[in-house]
């Protein structure tokens, strides 16, 4: 296969699936070895660069997805897309949920001080958390974590690459870039 066929093919199976694919699929899918469709992504990954298309790594996977700019004026065509936003509440149980990976309801109530029954089953809806395993305890009660899509959201590749919460403070600078980068605030 050609390199132009190749670069070809990866972008029209990444546009036309509109969702994450995975190195093996693409390899599959052409018939060629992984390490060469890495190539071929880097290629397509720095021709996007300054477009209003990106191709983002989530684990082994990439999707083609708008560039985070271009948001509000894709959104006011696309109506049923509207930008979601979540209350203070929801952004501290999913903060909690992020940097706490497995923690039950009555953990993050403990943290918090207050119920978060709402705050969950919304955060479950947005599709930014899900439920990781049930407990061998009265109750059976599930535990949760943060899904691919917060990683996309947050545009990290995997949840150890978020800041270090302890250096967090309403001052700095990185917090106030990952203000700016969430798309849910």
């Amino acid at each position: 296969m050609e390199k132009i066929e190749g670069l070809k093919y990866i972008e029209s199976i990444l546009f036309a699936l509109g969702r994450k694919v995975s190195l093996k699929e693409l390899s599959f899918a052409l018939d060629i070895d992984t390490n060469l469709v890495e190539e071929y992504i880097k290629i397509l990954t720095d021709k996007y660069t300054d477009s209003g298309i990106n191709i983002v790594k989530v684990q082994d996977c990439y999707q083609m997805v708008t560039c985070k700019d271009s948001y509000e004026y894709v959104a006011k065509i696309m109506e049923s897309n509207k930008k979601a936003t979540l209350p203070p509440t929801c952004m501290e149980v999913l903060s909690i949920i992020a940097y706490n990976p497995n923690i039950t309801k009555s953990e993050i109530e403990n943290i918090r001080g207050t119920a978060c029954d709402s705050q969950v089953s919304r955060l479950l809806e947005y599709g930014l958390i899900e439920e990781t395993a049930r407990l061998h305890l009265p109750g059976r009660p599930a535990t949760y974590g943060v899904t691919e899509e917060f990683l996309r959201s947050m545009r990290i590749n995997k949840i150890e690459d978020l800041p270090e919460y302890g250096k967090l403070n309403s001052k700095d600078e990185e917090l106030e870039n990952y203000r700016q980068q969430n798309l849910f605030e």
